[in-house]
């Protein structure tokens, strides 16, 4: 089994829990699904909180974690990590659902036991078979016993960050046939992003019976919360940092704190990254900030390291890095880009920037048709320009505004001239 993947497990250094007083309404909706009160998805098998990457989604799934254990509700959880070779793929997934059930009682541990004695090779066969024999027809008879007092919620979370789609997919499958043929008061809460192959396996489920989906977006409700933690983190600093009689005042300044919940587009990462910056203890606060928002040169250590290595990933799980950085750099400069306007401009075959997109589907939204106007893209996360567009943040696969908007410029003329631009002009174009 993986250690690592406990929601409580002692190897994953500072894990992401959510701020007191901080997604309460959400954090309330699931705990009333897990017990049955949410009367509309009273029946619902899964809830999928789907989200772009720094949303919070496992600060919340933990937070779940930790209170369904307080109340006795959580059978088991299983958090992926990309970066962690022990939990980035499916391999020790059942071995360690299996490993928490075998503590709810004694009975589903003596009968998972005799379920490995009968079959040592258990855990060489299928996902299906591996969750039926060692997880599902354990809690079965278990049931039949402690209908009521038996726990039954397990926690999915990151699931996109099982490095293999095909076992993401495997795991949604084998859960999916479980849920239509068992009768097993069981609630699966998966966390992950809306990656395509994720969105089309849970698209094809009978919405009304199965799922229910909760969207982390840029909502008043996040902002609100983003901005009540960074109001309570730096009034902390304020009161206990070692150079608090430096700070001027008022720190930080309304404008400061607007920038900072702008930047973050509803995502908790930017705000808890640049909080954790801003805390250093060898360095002055304020000159801290002044490095976050760019009002003057980052110090060695540079602010949004984490925020990047996400960035990054997200960038190098596409075909070409380097062609899905020149069509982020279009969507980050403007508003609603189309993406077919993206495939004229970077002379790409008609059709591969929405290839492109749905696979950022991390960092970028597609916004349908409406009124007139043509499908577009827009940025989830307003700091992914600021990434994009500094070379010391994105190293060789940083962009440039100006060389960006060059291209465009030089790119138009050509389609309304017919005529081809040799590279000497538009270098001209861009010195000028």
């Amino acid at each position: 089994m993986a250690p690592n993947a406990l929601h409580d497990s002692g190897h994953v250094v500072d894990p992401p829990k959510c701020y007191p007083g901080t997604r309460v309404a959400i954090i309330q909706t699931i705990i009333d699904w897990i017990a049955g009160s949410e009367e509309a998805n009273r029946d619902k098998f899964f809830i999928w909180l789907a989200g772009a990457a720094g949303s919070g989604k496992s600060a919340i799934g933990r937070s779940i974690c930790e209170r369904c254990k307080e109340e006795g509700t959580l059978l088991a959880s299983f958090f992926f990590g990309s970066r962690d070779p022990t939990r980035n793929h499916s391999g020790s997934f059942v071995a360690t659902i299996a490993y928490q059930i075998c503590f709810i009682s004694q009975g589903l541990r003596l009968a998972i036991s005799r379920a490995i004695e009968y079959d040592p090779l258990v855990f060489s066969r299928s996902m299906r078979t591996q969750l039926k024999l060692l997880v599902m027809d354990p809690l079965l008879a278990n049931y039949a016993n402690e209908p009521q007092r038996a726990p039954h919620l397990i926690v999915v979370d990151g699931l996109d960050e099982c490095l293999d789609p095909a076992s993401q997919q495997d795991i949604l499958d084998t859960f999916i046939a479980f849920a239509n043929t068992s009768a097993i008061p069981i609630r699966v809460l998966v966390c992950s992003r809306q990656e395509s192959h994720i969105v089309t396996t849970f698209g094809a489920i009978q919405s009304s019976y199965l799922l229910f989906k909760i969207l982390l977006d840029n909502d008043y409700r996040s902002i609100w919360d983003i901005e009540l933690y960074l109001r309570e983190q730096f009034q902390q600093i304020r009161e206990t940092h070692i150079f608090k009689a430096s700070l001027p005042c008022p720190w930080p300044t309304k404008e400061q704190l607007h920038q900072l919940k702008e930047k973050s587009s509803g995502q908790f990462i930017y705000a808890s990254t640049a909080v954790r910056y801003v805390k250093s203890p060898r360095h002055r606060p304020q000159q801290r900030l002044g490095a976050v928002l760019g009002l003057r040169p980052p110090f060695k250590d540079l602010p949004f390291s984490e925020l990047d290595a996400i960035y990054l990933h997200v960038l190098n799980s596409t075909d070409d890095p380097s062609v899905a950085a020149d069509i982020l750099a279009y969507v980050a400069l403007y508003f609603r880009m189309c993406p077919t306007d993206i495939d004229k401009l970077l002379r790409l075959e008609a059709g591969e920037t929405e290839v492109y997109l749905s696979s950022l589907a991390a960092i970028v939204e597609i916004i349908p048709p409406y009124g007139g106007n043509n499908q577009g893209a827009n940025l989830l996360h307003k700091s992914f320009g600021d990434f994009l567009f500094d070379p010391d943040r994105s190293k060789e696969l940083s962009k440039s505004k100006m060389e960006t908007k060059a291209q465009h410029a030089l790119r138009m003329i050509e389609i309304f001239s017919g005529k081809r631009l040799n590279q000497r002009l538009i270098g001209l174009f861009i010195y000028l």
